[in-house]
């Protein structure tokens, strides 16, 4: 009696078992459920993903399908599938493979108008440095600035400062 019952139960749990893991049932060089151009280049968008999927029919479509879209690829390329026991559960591992996707440039611009006055607060660059300095003259096509603890004087285009208040 305890021979069959020992027996019986190992039966079930190999059934239980059997039926919650993948088995391996292939590896391919390329997989896809498009329309390949050969005169497009393609590039790797992704390495080593996985995808799973259930479905009474064509489960291995339906996880190349969610594979390739989720990644906005074309094809999958070194695919590992596995398969459940029952046929409807696969899960699939590739690289996807797709158009690569063109930068854009954006271009903005930002006007202000900037009024510069005596007495206001300045930076400058000089050699490599960045001098805080307060205007103390206007002319028509440059200002005079004067910074540092000794009160130096320097004439600059209305370009090369930066009002800070």
């Amino acid at each position: 009696m305890k021979k069959s019952h020992l027996l019986l139960t190992g039966i079930l749990l190999t059934t239980l078992t059997s039926c919650a893991r993948y088995v391996r049932i292939g590896d391919l060089t390329g997989i896809s459920n498009r329309n390949i151009d050969d005169t497009t280049q393609y590039v790797m968008l992704e390495r080593e993903v996985e995808a799973v999927a259930t479905a009474e029919n064509d489960a291995l479509e339906q996880a190349v399908d969610n594979l390739t879209k989720e990644h906005e690829g074309e094809f999958l390329r070194n695919t590992k599938i596995y398969v459940k026991s029952n046929g409807k559960k696969v899960k699939i591992i590739g690289d996807v493979w797709g158009i690569q996707k063109a930068n854009v440039n954006v271009n903005t611009s930002a006007t202000a108008e900037i009024v510069l006055n005596v007495g206001d607060n300045v930076v400058f660059k000089r050699k490599r440095d960045i001098i805080d300095g307060k205007i103390i003259g206007l002319n028509s096509d440059t200002i005079i600035v004067e910074y540092g603890k000794r009160k130096k004087r320097i004439e600059l285009r209305y370009d090369d400062v930066t009002k800070t208040n």
